[in-house]
């Protein structure tokens, strides 16, 4: 099926990771030019355009600093032009578990401005980059989280950057249209997914089942379930209609437990 996508400019953030790089790897299949952000991880982002001819470039930044973000986008228009979709995948997940009455000031502070600081000013830059380049056609896509869905104890502040992604998400859809009239924002929300922030865990069967004892699918997502979402998003042949919208892959996740631990099969994640 045609995507519409062909020679479409790409900014990815967070590229280097297990997500963004399976993300990265989708839209190139469609014929996306790439900007591919990283901050950490040079090695991998280089090796993830190796054979994209000149169809992809690696930018290093890191996105806690203003002057690092601009730049960022600079750069990548001087490389390739407008940049007609924009993928904002980057952040982190603190490990600790650290309940809100202990939570120092210093990492929420770290931890929103990473998330979602960074993410309003990715958004202040795409949108400046719309006005300069006029054209009808523009896609924002968040990666979120179920933490902002359900919460998530010991994680306050993971949980609430993602939330306040939402927020900005519903804000931005309707300030796009000014910039680029047929511009669209939305919202992928993973739930556990396989990635190099999660594989850790993977040898903690007694955690996997207590997951998916509120999964009705019974599995866990692979970075190519995220992947298909973004590039349907990105396409406005496929989603040209959708803006200010979330979706959750997370293979129907609830707050509750929907099995026993016995019908769970840990072989069949």
């Amino acid at each position: 099926m045609d995507s519409g996508l062909q020679g479409k400019h790409a900014l990815i953030t967070g590229a280097a990771g297990g997500i963004g790089s399976t993300i990265a790897r989708f839209l190139a299949r469609e014929g996306c030019i790439l900007s591919l952000h990283y901050n950490k991880g040079g090695t991998i982002c280089k090796k993830l355009i190796s054979g994209l001819e000149n169809k992809a470039t690696c930018f290093q930044a890191d996105l806690r600093s203003e002057e690092d973000l601009i730049g960022l986008f600079k750069n990548s228009i001087e490389k390739y032009g407008r940049i007609d979709i924009l993928v904002i995948n980057h952040g982190i997940w603190p490990e600790d578990y650290i309940p809100i009455l202990e939570m120092s000031s210093e990492q929420w502070d770290n931890t929103i401005s990473i998330n979602l600081r960074s993410a309003f000013l990715c958004c202040r830059e795409f949108m400046k980059n719309l006005e300069f380049f006029t054209d009808d056609y523009a896609s924002i896509v968040l990666i979120g989280s179920t933490a902002a869905v359900f919460g998530e104890a010991g994680h306050a502040d993971y949980s609430i950057s993602k939330s306040g992604m939402r927020g900005l998400m519903l804000s931005c859809k309707n300030e796009i249209i000014h910039v680029a009239s047929r511009g669209r924002v939305n919202m992928v929300s993973p739930g556990w997914t396989i990635s190099p922030m999660t594989e850790q865990f993977m040898d903690n069967k007694d955690g996997i089942r207590n997951v998916l004892q509120t999964v009705p699918l019974r599995k866990i997502a692979r970075s190519d379930d995220i992947a298909e979402t973004v590039v349907f998003l990105s396409s406005s042949l496929l989603a040209g209609h959708i803006t200010g919208q979330e979706i959750v892959v997370a293979g129907g996740m609830e707050g509750r437990k929907l099995f026993e631990p016995e019908e769970i099969n840990i072989n069949k994640i």
